[in-house]
């Protein structure tokens, strides 16, 4: 065996935590308050000589609060496997790499599931036939983005700073003449994420670029992407702060933990656990209206 070397798999970038930043919360559970638009009602603000100021209020109500629910893995490594073990494998290390990345493919799981779905991002358009970015004939995808934009500051009057997309829709769209004719005199005429958001006047293009296995344990593999043909525009707040307006937040309760468990039971095995845990958090779209999805963006 060599001893330098040793093959895995795994993903090389998440971007969960870019799209639903954790904010920290005393509790396991609670809620937010959420301001009207009283700040935009143009009120008359005039006074004359000897008159009292006019009056003005706001109102705010809470949301629909949060509950930050544990999740957690564990791993066994056997006594033997500890014994047995030559570099450059390491058991313990190899168990807690390995129930990591487990709960950090949950977490994106969870966060492309909330984030593309029309129930939770109201605001939003499917495209079919030659409406679908890989119809490079037809298909006009910066008026796409240009409505998604449009739709989104009418709604909260702020720029879209974030375009989000699924790798294949990625991989489709690098290639369509709309923008290679626009970049064909820079850089060799490679399209790049910083391009992409140039062209669409947004601060960031992010790629989802993870994956997933769906297949049974001991059944043949099934890779697939993660955030799947769809993408979708966003305000996120660069900074989270009380008093914000962002698209939506993972209130984190408790940070993750990593722990060898061994007992009675274990010591009968002959082995020691290895947990990941304590990940106590819950995502939420707190502000749908910073937000525009398209689905099925290619084919």
């Amino acid at each position: 065996m060599l001893t330098n070397v040793a093959l895995a798999y795994q993903n090389d970038a998440y971007i969960a935590e870019q799209l639903l930043p954790s904010f920290p919360v005393a509790k396991q559970s609670g809620k937010h308050f959420v301001y009207d638009r009283a700040r935009f009602r143009n009120n008359s603000v005039k006074r004359s000589a000897g008159t009292a100021s006019n009056e003005t209020t706001f109102t705010f109500t809470t949301g629909s609060g949060y509950y930050a629910e544990d999740h957690a893995q564990k791993m066994f490594v056997t006594d033997e496997d500890v014994e047995n073990s030559i570099a450059p494998l390491d058991p313990f290390v190899d168990a807690t790499e390995f129930v990591t990345e487990q709960l950090l493919i949950d977490r994106e799981i969870e966060a492309a599931t909330t984030l593309l779905s029309t129930a939770n991002l109201t605001q939003n358009t499917t495209l079919s036939g030659t409406s679908q970015w890989s119809d490079f004939s037809n298909s006009d995808p910066i008026a796409n983005v240009r409505t998604g934009k449009q739709t989104i500051h009418s709604a909260v009057h702020l720029n879209a700073n974030t375009l989000v997309m699924g790798r294949q829709v990625y991989d489709k769209l690098i290639d369509h003449p709309a923008f290679l004719e626009r970049v064909k005199y820079t850089q060799l005429g490679i399209m790049t994420p910083d391009l992409l958001a140039r062209i669409f006047d947004v601060d960031r293009v992010i790629v989802g670029n993870a994956g997933k296995n769906t297949a049974k344990e001991g059944q043949t593999d099934s890779m697939s992407y993660i955030w799947g043909k769809d993408a979708f525009l966003a305000y996120i707040a660069p900074t989270v702060k009380p008093k914000m307006l962002t698209l939506g937040l993972t209130y984190k309760w408790q940070n993750k933990q990593v722990e060898r468990l061994r007992g009675s039971n274990e010591e009968d095995r002959k082995g020691t656990y290895v947990r990941c845990g304590g990940d106590y958090y819950d995502m939420n779209v707190v502000a749908a209206s910073c937000a525009y999805l398209i689905k099925a963006a290619v084919a």
